[in-house]
């Protein structure tokens, strides 16, 4: 028996604003900052909305200097739905991708609840100063 060769197809790309981090210092884990999240835009081909203003993303940079990101905001659809989105991930040497869930309330998005979800995380910056990052999430699928 092989394994079945797999394919991804995207679902959204998100522009994600943030604010001044908050350092929380050093913790067990590893430098800990508080990002949070104050809006951005949802377009794609699955998913069109917006990131709502609520959210942050609990960052800790580990002895390793890896940093682990783990965000929990929300999406509002052009149609009204909203959607909770938790996005795990790293900052590795070989760039940075992520692994998001999305929760979606019975309808036209309860597929996500079960979508096996690929991203990609680009940061934002301007004069070095991060303004947000750039995301695209993608869904995993048998070919």
């Amino acid at each position: 028996m092989t394994h079945p060769e797999l394919a991804m197809d995207l679902v959204a790309r998100l522009e994600v604003r943030i604010s001044e981090p908050i350092d929380a210092g050093m913790t067990p884990a590893g430098h800990r900052r508080v990002i949070p999240i104050t809006g951005g835009t949802v377009t794609g081909p699955r998913i069109t909305g917006e990131v709502l203003g609520i959210g942050a993303d609990w960052s800790v940079v580990r002895g390793d200097g890896v940093a682990v990101v783990t965000a929990q905001y929300l999406i509002r659809t052009d149609d009204g739905v909203v959607l909770t989105v938790t996005n795990t991930g790293a900052f590795t040497a070989q760039g940075i991708v992520t692994t998001p869930r999305i929760e979606a309330p019975e309808g036209p998005y309860s597929w996500l609840n079960d979508a096996v979800l690929v991203g990609t995380l680009v940061p934002r910056l301007e004069d070095a100063r991060p303004l947000g990052v750039s995301l695209e999430f993608h869904q995993v699928r048998v070919k």
